[in-house]
């Protein structure tokens, strides 16, 4: 048994030679090309350079004086904000990242995060952490209604700019978490550091259905639903609170997603069973189930594939999409629909917001 032990060690030390030995021609092989590669790099500087330090950006290293920091004094600024039962929501901008002209990038970002700087605002005992095209929101269980006419305040001025935002919202735990370090932060150092069940639930829903819409799960629907009488909607087996039931807003909002649906299914390629063009007809499911008089929302519909300088084959993937009926629903919808065609003004503003959008 020992012989075999001996045995088996002195193959694993060969091994370990030979394979060093391979190793440092390698090494030698590697340096002779780096010296025929890099010429500009001077000998001396070739010799300062070892086999642990060969890249040309070397990693920072700390300079100054270190503060001892007493544990108590941490503990103090650590937890900076703790909401044991909290609704948060999360909200991002739909096709930001498609976005190809920086006027129209920036203009979203603006027109994004000012409402929700206006309901800060008004309501201090509600969180707003916006960050690019993102957002968190959140709250204390008992503001959760509050929590809501902040988000639908922001829905009636993201739908007149054309900026359709996606969300989730969920209730759980809320965090933040803070260092004794940030009070000496210098000014280019930003940080936002928060945690809880009620983040991840919200993000999760915030993907879990197409459309600029809010979603929520069982427990968020049914708190709502129970504590204040919202009504809850189901679009794709995805349950989704509300907006805002404003028509002026929905006007904005169902009018700019069937021009910008009517523009996408224009293009070469695309088709009804797209991601975008799913996000865009929902968008419209919605404002049709919102609306008090559905017929507000249908005629408008109506009214818009009434115009002229449509493309013929996007609307007509539109009308078989909704499945209307040609002409005979435009015919009982006739007075209203020419009542739509009559503001003018309107529907310009409308094609306009329709088309500032760069990322179809």
């Amino acid at each position: 048994m020992g012989q075999k032990t001996k045995r088996f060690k002195e193959r694993h030390v060969s091994l370990d030679d030979k394979a060093e030995k391979r190793f440092s021609k390698a090494v030698e092989g590697t340096n002779t090309i780096k010296r025929k590669k890099r010429t500009s790099i001077s000998s001396i500087e070739k010799k300062k350079r070892s086999l642990t330090n060969t890249l040309p950006i070397p990693p920072m290293t700390i300079s100054g004086e270190t503060r001892y920091i007493h544990p108590s004094e941490v503990v103090d600024r650590y937890t900076k904000v703790s909401m044991p039962k909290a609704v948060v929501a999360y909200l991002d901008v739909l096709g930001f990242s498609r976005k190809k002209c920086e006027w129209d990038t920036s203009s979203s970002l603006l027109d994004f995060s000012g409402p929700l700087l206006i309901s800060a605002y008004h309501y201090p005992k509600i969180k707003f952490n916006v960050f690019s095209d993102c957002a968190f929101i959140s709250s204390p269980l008992e503001c959760a209604g509050d929590m809501i006419s902040a988000i639908r305040f922001a829905f009636t001025q993201w739908a007149a700019d054309g900026v359709f935002v996606r969300g989730g919202l969920a209730i759980g735990t809320y965090n933040e978490i803070d260092s004794s370090a940030f009070p000496d932060a210098p000014q280019n150092y930003v940080a936002s550091l928060f945690y809880g069940t009620g983040v991840t639930t919200a993000v999760n829903l915030k993907g879990s259905g197409h459309g600029a819409l809010l979603f929520l799960d069982d427990l968020c629907a049914k708190f709502y639903g129970e504590t204040y009488g919202e009504p809850i909607f189901v679009l794709d087996d995805q349950k989704v609170i509300g907006w805002s039931d404003d028509l002026n807003a929905l006007f904005w909002f169902a009018g700019i997603s069937l021009l910008r649906l009517i523009r996408f299914l224009s293009i070469k390629g695309n088709d009804v069973n797209s991601p975008l063009a799913r996000k865009l007809f929902n968008n419209l499911l919605y404002s049709l189930a919102a609306v008090s008089d559905r017929r507000y929302i249908w005629s408008l519909t109506l009214a818009i594939l009434s115009l002229p300088d449509l493309a013929s084959e996007a609307r007509k993937k539109v009308i078989d999409l909704f499945h209307i009926s040609d002409p005979e629903d435009f015919v009982s919808m006739e007075k209203l629909i020419q009542a739509w065609l009559s503001k003018e003004e309107e529907f310009a503003i409308l094609r306009i917001l329709a088309d500032m959008d760069s990322s179809i």
